[in-house]
């Protein structure tokens, strides 16, 4: 899974109101008829800010919730995950949203399934990205199990308060996450709308490179790969822009290496191009006559190198400490780049769990072997959303014996395939399980309304 093209941002505005958490646990939730500021700061441990919305119709409110580190011992170790609220009425539907990774509190959107229903809407932080850590940090603490009972009990926190149907959702590990969350506590939600989420198997997993290989015609598959062959042969070139741009901007590369970066970035780049753009960007391709610079601006916007500055790579450790453990990884070819690498075989997530105590990960086939034989047996209510064209589709979760359940595939979508990009007749089956598991008819807005935000993109 590959990482978001930008990084944090810096608050963009200052909280209009900030109030303590309610640590009392005898104090009762206030009727019904209270202000949903009073009723989110009644709950144990809950730690409020109200915001100015900018989404009209929407209170927004930053949350804080203590959580056991370890749900098997509640009493121990406890860490504060972050999430965002945009509160619509507490009788609508509640769409509970899975980030996978941290979220972005200062950039606020209402997602494709909010949208749809009218739905209040939650975003949860998964744990373990900064700032929803323990500290210190047992790393063995994070897995699927961990964070479904994360979900679970915000779920019993905020249910007495939002008395519509619930909906969980999230694009990419978000969705994963959502799903695993049904797996451990299939009746906390209503249904479950997954985006773009891969199921792999093994570290890493080799389903990947054929489905990949098969995308595109074959002489943009050759500009592609002639591409990456480009890139490397002018390394020299490729790390002087590196080290200007990293200068520009303020960005380092001492915890995996630049020469590392570079190889990473060019084995990656055809399955970020698939990813994120299409077969209209083939003819854009540079080849061996274009300049260092022509060179350099192509990949700087189709897979930067600056996904793997230092910052970013300890943003996003702790995704690979979970494909490390638990999730799987995708398999990338490069085996006609053999020639040019000087660190072949890195692109594994352990090369991105940095050293320190207990930070050994060993891989357990079993975790996603569960999920596979659960969804299948005692799966329902869920709906799967993948584009065409989307590398991570090669992974795609099978439903099999799944029950009112639903996958459906974008015609050449890429990662951010959405509801609304289906055709008419599953488009109208997706719409339709949503008003029957909400009770609530579906209401189509304008189409660019729905689209990826920048905190979205590489969002794997």
């Amino acid at each position: 899974m590959r990482r978001p093209v930008t990084p944090l941002l810096a608050p963009l505005f200052l909280p209009l109101f900030i109030a303590a958490c309610s640590d009392d646990p005898g104090e009762q939730p206030p009727p019904p008829t209270a202000d949903i500021l009073d009723q989110l700061l009644a709950i144990e441990g809950m730690t409020v800010e109200e915001h100015v919305s900018s989404i009209e119709g929407y209170r927004y409110f930053v949350l804080e919730y203590q959580q056991p580190a370890d749900h098997d011992a509640p009493d121990g170790q406890r860490f504060t995950q972050r999430m965002a609220l945009h509160h619509r009425d507490a009788s609508a539907p509640f769409v509970l949203g899975s980030s996978g990774y941290f979220i972005n509190s200062t950039f606020q959107q209402i997602r494709e399934p909010a949208q749809l229903l009218g739905a209040n809407q939650l975003q949860v932080e998964h744990r373990f990205f900064d700032p929803s850590r323990p500290e210190p940090t047992d790393w063995s603490l994070l897995t699927i199990e961990q964070a479904a009972a994360d979900h679970h009990r915000i779920v019993e926190a905020l249910r007495p308060i939002y008395s519509g149907k619930w909906i969980s959702t999230g694009g990419s590990k978000g969705g994963m996450t959502s799903i695993y969350h049904r797996r451990f506590f299939p009746d906390d939600v209503d249904g479950t709308v997954a985006y773009v989420a891969p199921h792999s198997y093994g570290i890493p997993d080799p389903r990947y490179l054929d489905f990949v290989a098969s995308l595109g015609e074959p002489d943009c598959r050759q500009r592609l790969q002639g591409f990456q062959r480009e890139v490397l042969l002018r390394r020299p070139a490729m790390l002087a822009r590196m080290a200007t741009q990293a200068e520009a901007d303020g960005l380092s590369y001492d915890l995996l290496g630049a020469e590392e970066a570079l190889d990473v970035t060019a084995v990656e780049f055809v399955f970020g191009f698939w990813q994120y753009f299409d077969a209209s960007q083939c003819e854009n391709i540079p080849d061996q006559a274009a300049t260092d610079d022509e060179i350099w601006a192509f990949l700087d916007e189709i897979v930067p190198t600056k996904q793997w500055a230092d910052h970013m790579t300890v943003a996003y450790e702790p995704y690979y400490w979970q494909a490390a453990t638990q999730l799987g990884y995708p398999a990338v070819e490069e085996a006609h780049l053999a020639d040019l690498l000087l660190h072949p075989k890195f692109d594994v997530p352990t090369s991105f769990v940095l050293p320190g105590p207990g930070k050994d990960p060993v891989f357990d086939s079993g975790a996603m072997e569960d999920i596979t034989g659960w969804l299948s047996a005692e799966g329902e209510r869920i709906l799967l959303i993948y584009g065409q064209n989307d590398p991570y589709t090669a992974a795609a979760f099978e439903l099999g014996g799944a029950k009112d359940a639903y996958r459906f595939i974008v015609p050449g979508g890429n990662h951010g395939a959405r509801i609304l990009d289906l055709p008419e007749n599953d488009r109208g089956v997706a719409l339709d399980a949503l008003e029957a598991w909400t009770g609530v008819a579906p209401v189509l807005p304008p189409p660019q309304t729905i689209t990826i935000s920048p905190a979205e993109r590489w969002p794997l």
